[in-house]
Formats: C-alpha cells, structure tokens, sequence
C-alpha cells in the first residue's frame, strides 16, 4: 500500500492499525479514536470541516500516525489528547494515576438523579483518584458538598486543578486512606457515598491489556488481596458510620462481582439492593440504601 496521504487514507490505516492492536480493550471505538487523533494533529474541532481528499502536510501525517502507534502500543487515549470528556466536561488527565473512565457517567448519573431534589447535600467519592466522578457530581449539583478521598495525592492535585479549571468551589479533594480524612463532622451525616474501589485480583493483572496494565499504578486496579476485594468490604463496612439514615451506597465495578458485592452489602445492613447497568452493560453498579430508621453515628 502507498503511503497514506489524504484524510480518509489516514483515517483508514489508523482505524486498521488499532483494529489490529492486541494491547487494548476490545469495547473502544477506534473510529472515534482516529478521527480524535487527526482532528487535533489538524487543529479542528471536527473532521467534517475538512475535506476527506484533504492532504495534511508531511509533519501532520507523521504526528497523526505516531499517535496512533502509541495508541496501538497501550498509550491511554487520554494520555495523547490531555483530557477525558465525561458527563459533559472536559477534564484534565495526568499519568501515573487511574485514568478517568467514561464508564463512570453511569455512576454519576445515578447519583445526581439520586440527589437533584435535595439541597445541600453532602457526597463522598471514595478511591475518587483524579475525581472525575467527584467533579462531574459537583457540577451538576451546585448546592452540593462533595468530597473526594485517595491514597494517591498527585490524582487529587489534578482533580483541584479540574475543579479550578471549571470553577468549581463546592468539591474539596483529601488525601488519606479510604473514608479517614473526611471531617468528623460528617459522621452520620453523608447523603450518598460513591465508589470505583480497586478490585482486580492479583492473579488476573497480567490479563489485563497494556493500556491498563503498564501505564496505571497497581495499587489503583488492585489491592493485591487473593480476591480483591478486601478494599470493596472496607468501602462497604465503613460507609455505614459516615451515612445519613435513608443514605445512599453506589460502587463501581466488574459485572462479575456484583453478587458478592451485594451480599457484602446485605450483611453491613443496606436495602433497596439492586445492580444497575448502562444500554451496553459495559457499567455496573451495585447500590444501597441504609434504612431511615437508623440512629445517625456520632
């Protein structure tokens, strides 16, 4: 084949080069992808703005097709753009922390419908990472506190930047593990708690795809337990202290686990227990109400 040259011949060999990629999850859109990658090599917002016998100068075509072997390679996509679009915004992406996932809007969305006729309410995202789903929340709920808690200090500091970005002032990110740097007066107080808990077993990392399994930290896909999930009981047990009667409980994960999540659920003495999941049940999400009846932790 010759060389590549036009708009469409690079689309073509970009989206055939990913196509062929054994480093990435099978569920991407590499269309989607490749037109991404050109559109901004190009400095368009669409590619409808150029015509498809377009030819991009020499510099142009290397630059799109050294991103899309990178691509290929394993490169998270939004380590080539920069950002992520989730929910509607446009956030900021660094390496070397858990990269947003666009699976989480089902998470976000559940909760805002959750929450969207009660003022003020007070949100946790725990293992909240760069807090996209602490930042997206926060935006659609302007009356709302929300909190986003990790391990990981460098995420956070991208999340503050996002929050800064966007102007956010009702999203505050704490460093600490799991629920311990939430301030005590919450106790008893959090309307919904939020979650994309690591949970991948150790034994099951190296079938991971190099997207994941190369460019993000273990400690954020696995807590290196025989199951993975002794990070998923913590968020599930000590929950219960932080939320409000009638509380919500949301966590993220892989639809497998949704059974044993459930029954962690059940046991810490949530109701209303239902597994919820997206047009493509490519999201999972587990929640849980805790009864009103409850007398508040203090």
């Amino acid at each position: 084949m010759s060389e590549p040259k036009t708009v469409d011949q690079l689309l073509t060999i970009g989206v055939r080069v990913l196509d062929d990629s054994t480093h990435l999850f099978d569920d991407h859109d590499h269309d989607d992808e490749a037109q991404e990658l050109l559109a901004m090599v190009l400095d368009v917002d669409d590619l409808d703005e150029v015509p498809d016998d377009h030819v991009p100068g020499r510099r142009e075509r290397e630059r799109f097709l050294a991103l899309i072997a990178r691509r290929a390679g394993g490169e998270p996509f939004p380590f080539l753009t920069g950002r992520i679009e989730i929910y509607g915004l446009s956030l900021k992406v660094r390496p070397g922390a858990f990269v947003p996932r666009p699976s989480s809007e089902l998470t976000i969305d559940l909760a805002v419908k959750k929450l969207k006729r009660k003022k003020k309410a007070i949100v946790v995202d725990v293992c909240a990472g760069q807090g996209p789903i602490a930042l997206c929340i926060a935006h659609e709920l302007d009356e709302a506190e929300v909190f986003g808690c990790d391990i990981d200090a460098g995420g956070l500091e991208q999340g503050r930047r996002n929050a800064k970005e966007l102007g956010l002032r009702n999203v505050k990110f704490l460093a600490g593990d799991m629920y311990a740097p939430l301030p005590k007066r919450l106790k008893g107080n959090v309307d919904l708690i939020v979650g994309h808990v690591p949970y991948v077993p150790m034994d099951e990392i190296e079938d991971l795809p190099a997207e994941v399994r190369e460019y993000e930290p273990l400690y954020t896909l696995s807590d290196e337990s025989v199951d993975g999930l002794t990070l998923m009981r913590r968020a599930v047990d000590e929950s219960v202290p932080w939320l409000a009667p009638g509380g919500w409980l949301m966590l993220e994960l892989a639809e497998d686990l949704s059974k044993k999540v459930l029954k962690m659920c059940k046991k810490a003495g949530f109701t209303d227990l239902k597994v919820r999941s997206d047009e493509d049940e490519l999201s999972v999400v587990v929640e849980g109400r805790l009864p009103k009846g409850r007398t508040p932790a203090r």
